[in-house]
């Protein structure tokens, strides 16, 4: 019986550590933005998950994360996520957002930046999702924004291939879905559930990705609801837990 139940651990351990490996790539690193240099790195940061909470402060707050490991000299990046050059890639976005629309002064906006790069680890490409609310553009209080912007050969400026501005709904979490065709060069996403399809086409395979969250928020009064409520961000990328139908065959980014 005790080499039985010894027989039954290790198995176990073998599965756990091999058959059913976790695919973590953490945003526990920071980087200073020369184009902000007022970002900070977020509070609390766990694994892939970041968090802060909204103060009473007399300017905007802008906080931003990254891999621990990442780094990029001279337009070649270390420490990114590889991914299969074949096959198709999924990844999720859980983001805490506030349901009502908000008033006066009270601004914020936050989302995930979803870098791409190419077999020779330069940056080929931006995937930029964005949740405003009490927003500047016209019409538009509480947008969601997506941009997929390409390195342009012949300019070597980001161009933009595919915009997606729509108002989102009063969920308290938002859930997106990101998947990539390494076969037919496309990138598809999922917003709360609703599948959009394939909707940009890539120049070329991507060699492996990183993530950068940002959150910004200003505006909120001393005796605002909202103060000193904890918002999160949240980078998914283990298959065991997806919460998207992607298409059938879909991978994480380690091919589990």
């Amino acid at each position: 019986m005790k080499k039985l139940k010894l027989a039954v651990l290790l198995s176990l351990s073998v599965i756990s550590t091999q058959g059913f490996a976790l695919c973590r790539y953490d945003l526990e690193g920071f980087l200073p933005e020369p184009a902000n240099p007022a970002a900070q790195k977020f509070p609390t940061v766990l694994g892939q998950k970041v968090a802060y909470k909204i103060l009473n402060a007399p300017n905007q707050i802008t906080y931003s994360a990254t891999h621990s490991n990442f780094s990029s000299s001279n337009n070649i990046a270390t420490g990114t996520l590889p991914i299969a050059n074949t096959g198709i890639v999924g990844l999720e976005f859980n983001i805490d957002t506030i349901s009502n629309e908000l008033t006066g002064t009270n601004n914020i906006g936050k989302g995930m930046n979803l870098l791409m790069f190419d077999q020779n680890n330069q940056t080929m490409g931006v995937i930029a999702i964005m949740y405003g609310n009490n927003s500047a553009i016209q019409n538009y209080k509480k947008p969601l924004l997506i941009w997929v912007m390409q390195k342009n050969p012949i300019t070597n400026q980001n161009d933009i291939t595919y915009a997606y501005l729509q108002p989102y709904d009063a969920s308290a979490t938002q859930n997106v879905g990101v998947y990539i065709n390494q076969n037919a060069n496309q990138i598809g996403f999922i917003l709360n559930k609703q599948n959009l399809g394939y909707v940009a086409t890539i120049n070329s395979k991507i060699k492996s990705l990183t993530f950068q969250p940002q959150a910004l928020f200003s505006g909120f009064e001393a005796n605002s609801p909202y103060l000193n409520k904890t918002m999160s961000l949240e980078l998914v990328t283990d298959k065991s837990k997806f919460t998207n139908t992607f298409p059938t065959g879909t991978k994480d980014a380690c091919a589990n």
